[in-house]
């Protein structure tokens, strides 16, 4: 990983709201931004401490604005309600829907910034939480209202004529049906009961193409060698998704290993048949954050190794010291014949932040559409 961090083509202004003007937010939305989607004129964005999506509509000048913030628990049943964050890690637009994921993760308490009594910090290093909002799977319709402008209902009606409804995993406060899948699993078990960023079970990342849903995990990383897991679902009946089982011995999953060189996977986007992965420390520090490109991802039927030599180093991106952590990645619409990818930061750097409210994200660009991959073949 010695090659030099790109530098972006061109930076774009995300404008939210004041947080004091927002019930749900006691800080600027900008600080800690997790993830990105984008479809038509509208952006959506979650950060990582709320239960809710925001939405951000083109402006005239390019940039991005009329934030309008949407509470899931106005649409879901969460365990916590609204005020338990979410930890949403991944968001994806498909077939009509937005997708998004929490991180299903358990946190651990860190000593507070200037505590020097040791044992109220050796006491807080002992306390590990469980959320139960974290263990979120779920997809909300998207209503087109005019050219390239969208809203998430809770109801709406599908292309073919079938009402499409706001779904997702069965929660409880112990978990969901992917938690209990995954508790006998050789790989995974035994990290479920880590915190995050230390190196235990925590998804970053969605992206859906079709029936298939795949989620990055930032860790477990194994011997260097990261982890996808693959899902389906069915929606059986209003508000349900039911985990169908696809793995080689009935499990309700398939997993996907990947040698990032060590890295864990931070946000995933899908480029035709391939997958791109944003890939960072599993651990909570600052290093190298690198965009790989997995050649012919959604054509890979069964349980994958993918070795360095099946998978592309894009670029090297940057990032900062204690600040300025690259965390969500989406295709932006309408470049032209340019394939412009943006990149939202985590605890953004000063020189990023705009009054009291907008944030500055990058863009790359990915070479052209003329180079793009092949559209995806249906499943066989």
């Amino acid at each position: 990983m010695s090659e030099p961090a790109a530098e972006p083509a061109r930076r774009i202004r995300l404008d939210f709201r004041r947080h004091d003007q927002l019930d749900c937010a006691d800080k600027p939305i900008r600080s800690d931004l997790s993830t990105v989607a984008a479809a038509g004129r509208c952006l959506w964005t979650a950060n990582d401490e709320l239960a809710t999506v925001e939405c951000l509509v083109l402006q005239e000048d390019g940039s991005y604005g009329d934030h309008q913030p949407v509470q899931l628990a106005e649409l879901f049943d969460l365990p916590e309600g609204a005020d338990g964050e979410m930890d949403i890690e991944g968001l994806d637009v498909a077939d009509g829907h937005l997708w998004v994921v929490g991180s299903h993760s358990l946190t651990r308490e860190k000593p507070k910034p200037g505590e020097h009594d040791a044992a109220e910090a050796l006491a807080r290093l002992t306390e590990i939480e469980h959320h139960p909002n974290r263990h979120f799977l779920g997809r909300v319709p998207l209503v087109e209202t005019g050219p390239g402008l969208f809203e998430l209902r809770r109801r709406a009606e599908g292309a073919d004529g079938e009402p499409r409804t706001c779904a997702c995993l069965k929660m409880t406060g112990k978990g969901n049906r992917l938690d209990r899948g995954l508790k006998k699993d050789v790989h995974i078990a035994r990290f479920l009961d880590v915190p995050a960023k230390e190196n235990g079970f925590d998804i970053e990342g969605i992206a859906v193409r079709g029936a298939r849903i795949l989620l990055g995990l930032r860790g477990p990383v194994l011997r260097g060698w990261a982890m996808l897991i693959e899902l389906e679902v069915e929606q059986r009946r209003p508000g349900r998704l039911k985990l169908k089982k696809i793995g080689p011995n009935g499990e309700p999953y398939i997993k996907h290993f990947l040698d990032l060189q060590g890295l864990g996977i931070r946000e995933l986007t899908t480029d035709g048949d391939a997958l791109l992965i944003l890939a960072g420390p599993t651990m909570d520090l600052d290093g190298p954050i690198a965009l790989y490109r997995w050649p012919g991802a959604f054509e890979t039927r069964r349980q994958a190794v993918v070795t360095r030599d099946r998978l592309e180093m894009v670029l090297r991106l940057p990032f900062g010291r204690g600040a300025d952590h690259p965390e969500g990645i989406c295709w932006l619409p309408d470049g032209g014949m340019a394939r412009e990818l943006l990149v939202v930061y985590d605890s953004p750097a000063d020189h990023r932040l705009h009054k009291h409210t907008a944030i500055e994200a990058d863009v790359f660009r990915l070479g052209d559409k003329a180079a793009k991959s092949p559209r995806p073949r249906s499943r066989r």
